[in-house]
């Protein structure tokens, strides 16, 4: 698993990702959740619980999103509290208790490690997967651009959000890099001068948009491109 830029195939994300999934079997082989030892002082009821801590693990990454406990991981949580002998807690058992629980839980360290773990996984095989492949599209950008500091602020956050694949608010980024610019470089005089009219006494992107195209700012190929970039 070192690094072979001339294999066939190598990628950070790939390597990153073999690194990892050697750390996940280690997370397995350490809670005797496989191979495990002739030797071993745990019981099987040991083990049963670790697996059932596991997948209350797995089952609580998704809630770091939706900020709420899902059906899959009250059920975790329940059959934690079955293994415990509390199977009427587990019965009578409500999603604000379970999250309760969960929040507790949190500190055990093979519930930790776990969502650690499954957020390497996602880091490598989604995140940095599809920067490496993004960052061919940004490169393309690259030139000699003289922006102000405000607009630069705006360009290094959409480019960031882009570039890990928050492609929705990147687009919301871009409109604000693109309005903060266009104000700043196209005074009403510019405007006037370039022949572009006002709608509704006033101007819009597009009247902006036109005006760079006009002032050879960027050209059609860079229109072509950044449309690529909005679509992928």
């Amino acid at each position: 698993m070192g690094y072979e830029p001339d294999e066939e195939g190598w990628t950070a994300s790939s390597w990153l990702g073999a690194h990892t999934a050697a750390m996940y079997n280690e997370y397995l082989d350490y809670w005797e959740l496989q191979n495990v030892p002739s030797d071993s002082e745990l019981t099987d009821a040991h083990r049963a619980h670790f697996r059932t801590l596991k997948e209350l693990a797995e089952s609580l990454t998704p809630c770091l999103h939706s900020l709420s406990m899902t059906p899959a991981a009250v059920e975790r949580v329940k059959g934690c509290l079955q293994q415990l002998g509390a199977s009427k807690a587990a019965a009578d058992l409500s999603a604000e208790g379970a999250a309760r629980i969960a929040r507790t839980i949190y500190s055990d360290q093979i519930v930790r490690d776990g969502i650690q773990i499954d957020l390497a996984f996602q880091a490598c095989n989604t995140l940095l997967a599809g920067a490496e492949q993004r960052a061919a599209v940004l490169i393309e950008l690259v030139e000699n651009h003289s922006l102000s500091q405000r607009a630069a602020a705006f360009l290094d956050r959409a480019t960031r959000l882009y570039l890990w694949g928050f492609e929705p608010e990147s687009v919301v980024m871009c409109a604000s890099v693109l309005e903060a610019a266009y104000e700043e470089r196209f005074s009403d005089q510019d405007m006037f001068r370039l022949q572009i009219r006002k709608t509704d006494s006033q101007y819009k992107p597009y009247h902006y948009e036109q005006a760079a195209l006009a002032a050879k700012f960027f050209s059609l190929a860079d229109k072509k491109l950044a449309t690529k970039i909005r679509q992928a």
